[in-house]
């Protein structure tokens, strides 16, 4: 899933500019959800919240908060998201610099300009890592999923357990850490109330439990009675002969 935020405050533009980003979407076979903005000032008060965009179109003269004065503040939190600036104004090259934008466009869009700079940061985007994305004590902190083997739930506390055995956790629920992966490139299953598993770390199963390669070791998760049959059907349905089946 794409998720994409447009911010001016010309409503009218706002609306043809969602328009356009939908169709390329439709024209690319690509999932995307957008948030629309009216000033950067919303903009970076999502952000601080927790969201994450991984594309932004946005305006600099802005009422608020600035296009470039909202980059800098979103910088600080995300290096990564992709910024296209969409405006009458091109004499901000130095302050646009400092901000790492992908690309420029001028208004009035040249909608087969606009075409092709959508399609390379799809592109982009595609060729990065996906990360999973969790705020611990007001900061947001960010994780490659590839990296994740395994998240273990307890006392309201969801740990993020890495390949290389260190680990990292956040306040939340397991349930939404699901939900959030569904869409992700990475198959995770829900062994267990306390477990959720990236299936490319799995070694072998039976019908009990789980052997997973964590940090060079292998190490056994159980799988609740309740949910063995439907893991079994999972697992038999995206192996492809990597794991083990044991009876």
């Amino acid at each position: 899933m794409l998720k994409i935020a447009i911010c001016d405050d010309d409503l009218k533009f706002t609306g043809e500019l969602e328009t356009l980003v939908m169709k390329e979407c439709q024209r690319s076979s690509t999932r995307c959800e957008t948030d629309v903005f009216s000033d950067g000032k919303n903009l970076l008060e999502s952000f601080q919240q927790g969201a994450h965009y991984q594309l932004i179109f946005i305006d600099i003269e802005m009422a608020h908060l600035d296009g470039i004065t909202t980059a800098r503040k979103i910088r600080e939190i995300d290096r990564t998201t992709l910024l296209i600036y969409v405006s009458s104004y091109d004499t901000y090259l130095k302050e646009l610099f400092e901000v790492e934008p992908f690309r420029f466009l001028s208004k009035p869009l040249n909608q087969g300009l606009f075409a092709r700079y959508f399609k390379e940061a799809c592109k982009r985007i595609n060729e990065t890592d996906v990360f999973y994305q969790f705020t611990f004590n007001k900061q947001i902190h960010k994780v490659p999923v590839k990296d994740i083997a395994y998240f273990e739930s307890a006392n309201r506390i969801v740990y993020v357990n890495l390949k290389d055995g260190s680990s990292e956790h956040f306040y939340g629920k397991l349930a939404n850490v699901e939900k959030e992966l569904a869409q992700s490139r990475q198959y995770f299953l829900r062994i267990h109330q306390s477990f959720l598993v990236n299936y490319d770390y799995i070694t072998k199963m039976n019908f009990f439990n789980v052997t997973i390669d964590y940090a060079g070791t292998q190490i056994e998760l159980k799988i609740s009675e309740d949910r063995q049959k439907e893991i079994r059907n999972q697992i038999c349905k995206i192996a492809g002969g990597k794991a083990v089946v044991e009876e």
